[in-house]
């Protein structure tokens, strides 16, 4: 069974009206590469991890070689994945060709790059989730805004870590007054910038924050 919480999308501008309220899945972990292949093999004992593994990856090369050529890589019961393209804006004038300068001319529209992959789910496996899924309100059932800025939150945390040495994803939660996977998003966040001054350590269920120590 699962758990979801309400969310309110943002009002309209100026009228006064509450937004839409939605459900929205409660995460609470991202599994890593190798977390799946562990469970992989955990329902597939016949495939090894190394095998596991070497699909994957070969399926991450196929996609890097077919998806730029306009090919799009259907997997039956998962979905389709194809490329997103964007303007690539940084583009390198001093590229442009003499005649091209000379001219005054410049190539229009040429300079695009991927922006991501789209995914568009297989229904067959949406139908089967909803066959064998339960989803059940959080404690917390509408999920509301943290009273605190970024900037507040990460003050307040490194003030916690100086007085206890650590903090858990809980405790960064409750001293936030912000529901559980917001925070874990956030500290993600807070952990890959180099300005934070905030760095996590250990793994899993033992995994806290901790403040950086310069060099």
């Amino acid at each position: 069974m699962g758990n979801y919480v309400i969310k309110e999308m943002v009002a309209d501008m100026g009228n006064g009206k509450k937004g839409r309220k939605f459900p929205k899945m409660q995460v609470y972990n991202e599994f890593d590469y190798e977390k799946v292949v562990e469970l992989v093999n955990k329902y597939s004992p016949a495939f090894s991890p190394g095998t596991v593994r070497g699909v994957l990856d070969t399926l991450a090369e196929v996609m890097m070689t077919y998806l730029p050529m306009g090919h799009s890589l259907k997997i039956d019961n998962i979905g389709v994945f194809s490329l997103a393209l964007e303007f690539n804006d940084k583009k390198d004038e001093s590229k442009d060709t003499k005649e091209e300068k000379k001219a005054g001319t410049k190539k229009k529209y040429n300079h695009v790059r991927a922006k991501g992959i789209h995914f568009r789910v297989d229904k067959k496996l949406v139908n089967k989730i909803n066959r064998e899924s339960s989803f059940e309100c959080s404690e917390e059932a509408v999920a509301k805004p943290s009273p605190y800025t970024l900037e507040e939150r990460r003050k307040r945390a490194l003030q916690y870590i100086k007085k206890h040495g650590s903090i858990g994803l809980q405790d960064y939660a409750n001293l936030n007054k912000m529901n559980y996977s917001t925070a874990s998003r956030e500290l993600s966040k807070l952990v890959v910038d180099p300005k934070s001054g905030i760095k996590a350590k250990g793994a899993g269920s033992h995994k806290v924050w901790v403040a950086k120590t310069e060099d």
